[in-house]
């Protein structure tokens, strides 16, 4: 009796606290189908009709196809490249022995150390010398490389605890370096990998700064969360379109995190083991 008393006390304290988290979430979608006014003046309350002229309106407006074109299009390009470059930096740091090899692992991972907003003016200026501002090519490159230095680090740990004996079988039997990379190695950095493009997909869907510090004004190259955000200022607040927008975006990321967070979750977990 005792033990289930604790549990049921410990459901109900879990259960509590994801009401708090979930509050915002359930606020946000509720006053998405309200008026300005109406949210202004009666923002705890459910609308009184569940319509979904405003998201109509939001749809209309922000162009909504266009934004969820260039959203998925800087996600799959930079998780894209994430994925192909970080397992091959992380797997020849790991596998070489050197000072040399210590001190470019030191200088990937080191953006990790420093907080983004210290050395993002100084971003934005480089970008922007090298003609890549405001246009997608150039945010595509920038959400890239932020994202590699997390990538290197999980996934070179998760190497050093691969076997090397199995490559050195690989190279026996006549493979070259590049076919033992892709045939036995890769494989086997599925586990950290996918918690890697889990991660990186979330962090390039949901990105506003990087993508207002690169593509600007410019409509046709902004993503979904910087076009939302483009809508408030110091003289104009459109809140009964920015919610329904926010709701939109949100579906997309909600709904892969659902799906994907066992993989999250289990990524972690083998290279917690294997370590």
């Amino acid at each position: 009796m005792k033990k289930i008393k604790k549990i049921s006390v410990l459901n109900v304290v879990v259960f509590i606290c994801s009401i708090f988290w979930l509050m915002p979430l359930l606020l946000i979608f509720i006053n998405s189908f309200k008026p300005y006014n109406d949210m202004i003046q009666r923002f705890l309350s459910l609308p009184k009709s569940w319509s979904l002229h405003m998201y109509i309106e939001t749809w209309t407006k922000f162009r909504f196809p266009r934004l969820i074109g260039n959203t998925l299009l800087y996600t799959v390009c930079g998780v894209s490249m994430v994925s192909l470059l970080a397992p091959m930096a992380a797997y020849k740091l790991a596998r070489t022995k050197s000072r040399l090899s210590s001190v470019c692992f030191m200088l990937i991972i080191m953006p990790m150390m420093v907080p983004f907003q210290s050395y993002m003016i100084t971003l934005t200026r480089l970008v922007a010398n090298l003609g890549l501002t405001g246009n997608r090519f150039g945010y595509i490159l920038v959400s890239t490389g932020l994202c590699i230095p997390l990538a290197v680090y999980m996934i070179h740990g998760f190497v050093k605890n691969v076997p090397i004996e199995l490559e050195e079988c690989a190279c026996i039997d006549g493979a070259s370096k590049v076919r033992t990379y892709f045939t036995i190695v890769l494989p086997l950095l599925k586990p950290i990998l996918t918690t890697v493009v889990v991660l990186d997909t979330l962090s390039i869907w949901n990105d506003v700064i990087t993508n207002q510090l690169i593509v600007g004004g410019n409509a046709k190259a902004m993503n979904i969360q910087n076009a939302l955000y483009m809508q408030f200022s110091a003289q104009t607040s459109d809140w009964e379109h920015a919610l329904p927008g926010i709701v939109m975006a949100m579906i997309p990321s909600l709904i892969f995190f659902v799906f994907m967070q066992k993989h999250i979750v289990g990524g972690i977990t083998a290279g917690a083991v294997k370590g």
